[in-house]
């Protein structure tokens, strides 16, 4: 009878044994996760506000959020992240949000993701230097954010090292499907005159929605590799769910003329001149113009470039 009892009662602590492990487990969980601040109504609230472009309101949520738990790098990196967003008060919000991603930093050195956003303001700023070397750390922080490879080719790119910016985004696209990064290779790689692999690009960018303005680079690209066919058929469909794209009918004309279809060429030019005339527009109808034989009309099409 005894060991009965005793088996009772070993079973009842047990028992309660576990309901305490359970709640301190859920305690650690909720207390892990209120920590990153991101379960918080405030937080949730700030959140809907920045959706609605109010990055004001949303830093006064932020801030006081931070004030309650001065530590917290997620809640710091938010906050600088509203701040850097903040159009209405630049100047003023980019202090701020400076201040977030230094104070970040300080409480974790090794945090990449603090030294990318860092680069990201810094890239704001127009201190293209000092965005490379921040980017820099954020790759090689112990705790590494790649998106610093995005960051830093962003940097090289505004100064004009498109090679630098290559080799990032292809470090980048290696670890990320990011059609924002696929855009931005496609247009460096067209710099360089690397028209195949631009191709490429833009045609990844589309296989997941359509996207016009990819579309209409893809056919350029293929106009520039002398497939000229290829590019026409390209615009035709363009044209046919933006019939006045002048762009797609500048881009249409070019690899027409390529392929000696004045009349047609001259035609796009005319349409895309009538959207929005530009002078490279008429000095591209004015060679058509001269092919054809219509030197009056090339000479008219010159005069109007030069009085634009």
């Amino acid at each position: 009878m005894k060991r009965l009892v005793e088996k009772t009662w070993l079973t009842v602590t047990e028992k309660k044994l576990s309901v305490c492990n359970l709640l301190a487990i859920l305690l650690i969980v909720q207390t892990n996760t209120f920590a990153s601040g991101k379960t918080d109504a405030g937080y949730q609230r700030a959140q809907e506000l920045v959706k609605a472009g109010h990055h004001d309101q949303a830093a006064k949520i932020l801030s006081e959020m931070v004030r309650r738990d001065p530590k917290n790098i997620t809640l710091l990196l938010e906050l600088g992240e509203v701040h850097l967003n903040d159009l209405n008060d630049m100047a003023g919000a980019h202090i701020q949000a400076e201040k977030c991603f230094k104070q970040a930093i300080k409480i974790d050195p090794q945090s990449g993701r603090a030294y990318r956003m860092l680069a990201e303001w810094a890239i704001a700023e127009g201190k293209y230097d000092y965005a490379i070397a921040t980017a820099s750390q954020s790759i090689t922080a112990q705790k590494p954010d790649h998106r610093g490879y995005f960051a830093r080719a962003t940097a090289y790119e505004n100064q004009h090292k498109e090679k630098e910016a290559l080799a990032d985004l292809d470090k980048y696209l290696t670890r990320e499907h990011d059609k924002k990064a696929f855009k931005r290779r496609a247009v460096i790689l067209e710099k360089l005159h690397m028209y195949a692999r631009a191709l490429a690009d833009y045609r990844s960018i589309q296989k997941d929605s359509p996207d016009g303005d990819a579309a209409l680079k893809e056919a350029i690209c293929l106009e520039k590799l002398n497939r000229n066919e290829e590019s026409i058929t390209r615009l035709d469909k363009l044209l046919k769910d933006s019939p006045e794209d002048d762009a797609a009918l500048e881009a249409r004309g070019t690899a027409r003329a390529k392929l000696g279809q004045l009349q047609e060429a001259a035609q796009d030019y005319s349409k895309a001149i009538k959207l929005l005339p530009t002078a490279s527009l008429y000095r591209l109808r004015a060679s058509i113009y001269e092919k054809m034989g219509r030197k009056d009309l090339a000479i008219k099409d010159r005069k109007e470039a030069e009085r634009i």
